[in-house]
């Protein structure tokens, strides 16, 4: 393959990297890059074990002399959010990423995001089991790889940890420089499910769209007040519903559960011409109160009301059942915390709306620190959508929050070595969003852990960006910092 970052260090890393972007592996389609990587593995003479939720753990021993010492456990997840432009042909099922840099040795890729969530810690974790990892003393190295990441843990939650040893732990999903994470939030996902009763369409079929909304994860921008393009059709819908009965044909809305929507489009058909005109009006009056509430924070929200076709359409009941659940059920931050400011305790994002499989659906994700309130909102929510008619809801497992560890010793360490090359302490916070972490605290006893990471900023969007030079001095800090762990 050509590669477009041999002239930037970290060298190795940015190899690995390179490589792994051109294998998909978007959320459940991880096989084809944890082969790869188990290939990796063994062709360096590794010990690997490789299990059929394509959760990959390589072993590596210590550096001479260092054998015996107690591993040292690394972690990164395969998987990335596929996430494009609308107008972008790239397909996500066979296409390699088509990296770039800018002129601040920025890395992105055109028109997708750019996987560095969490591409960027495979990569230090590949180059550490070939050469580099020969370069410096070192523990003996556990690599854990999991699966699914993106859509709940599953690859963490179903991982044998009876096959690892270690009770340290470097989480390097983690970042940006000089910042550690010390606690994360748990989450939970719920999908309402309407079913289909398809008609015939009659009348004066419309597309309403919503786009040129900024997206983003929902942990680390849902407190924000960024629009939320589901929410917003909701608004517009229930709107119109209350001039002019209507038949839905069609919805969609966002790609992933825990990304913020950024586009939705909806097709229904009016009775006449007459009843066009008027939810027209609301269109318009709606539109121009979005975008003066949006006017700050999303400033490039475009909607639209256009002539449309269409071959089928669900009766009124199953249209106001959807339209209200749309409208009634909540979104965005539920509490924040006192303590942390700027943190959300609890919080949910109305990720997806499809039109699919005989059914509409409805995908929220809640994040709490709390597991009671996480139950709480969970039921609110649910009361809410059997209000309006929708019973059908799916909730999954709850995904424990990672808890604080006030003697983290690694924390500790970590903090003086930052402090000793560059005169700060580093940057503790915590996050609304969930981390692997909180799994393997409860699956490892006594498990110490930290997160590491170069800058990278807009994960889960197409601006998503890798900053090279901080990449870079992330890499040389982490391997000073298990040098040290064999003094």
């Amino acid at each position: 393959m050509k590669y477009i970052l041999s002239e930037y260090e970290p060298k190795l890393p940015l190899k690995y990297f390179e490589e792994l972007s051109a294998i998909p592996r978007g959320s459940y389609n991880e096989k084809a890059a944890a082969d790869w990587i188990e290939s990796v593995a063994k062709d360096l003479g590794l010990e690997v074990y490789h299990d059929e939720w394509n959760n990959v753990l390589v072993k590596k021993a210590g550096s001479p002399g260092c054998e015996d010492l107690p591993p040292i456990i690394l972690q990164a997840h395969i998987d990335m959010v596929n996430e494009k432009n609308k107008d972008s042909d790239h397909d996500f099922s066979k296409d390699g990423l088509e990296l770039y840099v800018d002129e601040n040795r920025i890395l992105h890729a055109k028109g997708t995001t750019l996987g560095a969530d969490d591409g960027k810690g495979c990569a230090y974790m590949l180059a550490l089991m070939d050469k580099d990892g020969d370069t410096f003393a070192h523990p003996p190295f556990e690599f854990l790889f999991t699966s699914g990441e993106e859509v709940g843990f599953w690859g963490a939650l179903r991982f044998d940890y009876s096959k690892i040893s270690g009770k340290r732990l470097i989480g390097l999903d983690g970042g940006g420089e000089g910042q550690m994470c010390i606690t994360s939030a748990g989450f939970q996902e719920v999908t309402w499910s309407i079913p289909q009763d398809w008609e015939p369409a009659e009348g004066k079929a419309v597309k309403i769209s919503i786009k040129g909304l900024k997206g983003g994860h929902s942990a680390g921008k849902i407190a924000d007040e960024l629009g939320n393009s589901n929410k917003i059709m909701g608004r517009m819908l229930h709107n119109i519903w209350k001039e002019v009965e209507f038949n839905l044909s069609y919805i969609d809305g966002g790609l992933m559960f825990n990304a913020i929507p950024r586009e939705a489009e909806a097709v229904i058909l009016v009775h006449c011409d007459h009843c066009k005109a008027a939810a027209k009006k609301v269109f318009d009056r709606v539109c121009a109160e979005v975008k003066e509430e949006y006017a700050t924070t999303e400033p490039d929200l475009f909607m639209s009301f256009e002539d449309a076709e269409a071959e089928k359409m669900v009766s009124k009941e199953t249209t106001n059942k959807l339209v209200n659940c749309l409208f009634c059920i909540p979104n965005g931050v539920r509490m924040m915390d006192v303590r942390l400011p700027g943190i959300p305790v609890t919080s949910t994002n109305m990720g997806v709306v499809k039109t699919r499989d005989g059914k509409f659906t409805i995908n929220t994700m809640l994040r709490s620190m709390s597991a009671s309130l996480d139950a709480d909102y969970v039921d609110h929510m649910c009361t809410i959508a059997a209000l309006c008619g929708v019973e059908d809801a799916d909730v999954s497992t709850w995904i424990p929050a990672w808890p604080y560890k006030p003697d983290s010793k690694l924390r500790q360490d970590a903090n003086a070595l930052y402090k000793e090359q560059t005169g700060k302490d580093m940057e503790l916070k915590a996050v609304h969003g969930g981390l692997e972490l909180g799994v393997f605290s409860d699956n490892i006893p006594g498990l110490d852990m930290i997160p590491l990471g170069g800058t990278s900023d807009n994960a889960h969007t197409v601006t998503e960006s890798l900053d090279i030079d901080s990449y870079a001095r992330v890499y040389e800090f982490m391997k000073e910092f298990i040098r040290r762990m064999t003094l």
